[in-house]
């Protein structure tokens, strides 16, 4: 038990290291006046926070310039905000002083925002990471895995560039939102409903992005809560689980969004900004299928806002509610994993206003499934990293991307070669087989491999392009978006995979 542990904390500890180290690079915005991009975003939501009353957070007015960077998430974020700024005000009031403070530079607030992000990371992310990576070995019930399996998947999952790079390069704080998904999934895996339920809530009042999870929630929860024999419990009790489980969301909405329940025009104010229909269909280049197509049909042009807000929001329905309505008539635990992975895809896919960064939505199930697909999970993870390297090359942090991209993909072999003696089984990426199967690399297995390879083939000359390549001058974009077009064929073709594995696989 010790040694195990001490397993656990050395992958943990090596985790914390990759984040500390992509710390000392850039971030968004760094020298970018008037905006300074993402990272003086969240200084500013603490600036805004700890000076203004509640009811002013999310309004425009003179202190409070919603074109320069108004709020624009749900109010747990305020709140994690107004913590973060009532402590940047012990430090140094000069960190959080209203108006005079935008733009500040200086080494020691740099120092405090890193900090809080990788506090966020000990705490939460980390944390929950290591406790879902469990929940999916003990619940799913993988049989006839080695231990060092075990180890490998948490490896992989710790080390995760993608996440590293947007939240401890860029700067955010997508690792809360994240983790508290990853405590809500662990926790569904448990049977633990009531403690789900209340989690996944908390996630979506910190990132409203968490919506692309709400369904499989809903149906997996909503077949709980189904009187029979399945769920041993008689109409009584199914009713009062029901209850139980609307009682945990509505009341924990209640209590986050108390401030402006008082006055429908502040409701309505705040849902108004998280929200916002008026920014267009998608930012820059998104590895999505409206961005990937529009060099051949301009959708942003050709069709008003309006409307394509709504074809988005039908093609996403249509896409994604088949395998978020599976784990209602077959509620097994593989399913709902699955039914993440596809409803996630298909809002990045189809839905309106997308973000580059919206993928590491999907990245979080698809890491929690590793072990029941491991050559496609892995593919897909570090596809997601590549899809955001125009953003990353944007933020200078082309160089932390590709040594992590490095790690990552040799960490599979470096575990080969430095593990443990006595497991027998192969862990060469080259043989790299399911974990329930004792026996040769099947057919499908080989020619996955092989896809991977040469997916890998395409990224790197894509990557060598851009450094040797110089782009037309009518089409001065053209290797971040063959880069975000390479990676949505890729995610398209991982939803027919995925689909298909949820919804006919026995």
């Amino acid at each position: 038990m010790n040694q195990k542990w001490a397993v656990v904390m050395c992958i943990v500890g090596f985790g914390a290291f990759l984040r500390a180290t992509v710390s000392l690079h850039s971030y968004s915005g760094a020298g970018k006046p008037p905006m300074y991009g993402d990272f003086e975003a969240q200084r500013h939501w603490q600036e805004i926070t700890t000076n203004l009353p509640v009811k002013e957070w999310y309004r425009n007015s003179t202190d409070n310039d919603l074109l320069y960077w108004g709020l624009d998430y749900p109010p747990l974020t305020a709140y994690h905000s107004w913590a973060c700024g009532k402590v940047a005000q012990l430090i140094d009031p000069a960190f959080v002083q209203l108006r005079t403070s935008r733009g500040i530079t200086s080494d020691a607030h740099k120092l405090f925002m890193r900090l809080s992000v990788f506090l966020a990371d000990l705490l939460i992310y980390l944390p929950a990471v290591f406790w879902g990576c469990s929940a999916v070995w003990k619940q799913i019930r993988i049989e006839k895995a080695p231990a060092s399996w075990k180890i490998l998947h948490l490896l992989l999952a710790m080390s995760f560039p993608g996440q590293i790079l947007i939240d401890n390069g860029h700067f955010q704080y997508n690792n809360i939102s994240l983790g508290l998904t990853i405590w809500a999934i662990a926790s569904l895996l448990h049977d633990h409903l009531f403690l789900a339920s209340l989690l996944f809530t908390l996630a979506l009042n910190y990132k409203q992005m968490s919506l692309y999870h709400a369904l499989p929630f809903f149906f997996l929860l909503l077949a709980k809560c189904l009187p029979g024999q399945r769920n041993k419990i008689g109409c009584g009790g199914a009713l009062k689980r029901l209850l139980g489980i609307g009682g945990v969301v509505m009341m924990t909405f209640a209590i986050l969004w108390l401030p402006w329940l008082g006055d429908f025009e502040d409701l309505q104010q705040v849902v108004k900004r998280i929200f916002p229909f008026n920014r267009g269909l998608f930012e820059d280049k998104v590895a999505n299928f409206w961005c990937t197509f529009n060099a051949i049909f301009k959708f942003k042009d050709a069709i008003p806002k309006e409307k394509m807000a709504l074809y988005c929001l039908s093609t996403t329905m249509a896409s994604v509610l088949p395998s978020c309505i599976h784990p209602f008539f077959s509620p097994t635990k593989r399913n709902f994993l699955l039914s993440l992975i596809n409803s996630s895809l298909g809002f990045f896919l189809f839905s309106f206003q997308v973000h580059e960064k919206s993928i590491l939505l999907v990245t979080v199930p698809v890491i929690l499934t590793f072990p029941l697909d491991p050559i496609v999970c892995f593919w897909f993870l570090n596809i997601a990293t590549f899809s955001m390297m125009p953003l990353l090359q944007k933020d200078g942090l082309y160089t932390a991307f590709l040594g992590l991209q490095g790690i990552f993909l040799l960490s599979i072999r470096l575990y080969h070669l430095l593990g443990s003696k006595s497991d027998k089984s192969t862990l060469d990426f080259f043989h790299l087989r399911q974990f329930n199967q004792h026996k040769k690399t099947s057919w499908r297995d080989t020619l996955t491999i092989w896809g991977f390879y040469l997916s890998l083939a395409g990224q790197i000359a894509l990557l060598i392009g851009q450094e040797f390549i110089k782009a037309p001058e009518n089409l001065p974009y053209l290797f971040p978006y063959l880069i975000s077009a390479y990676s949505g064929v890729h995610f398209m073709a991982f939803f027919l995979y995925f689909n298909l594995i949820q919804l006919f696989h026995k």
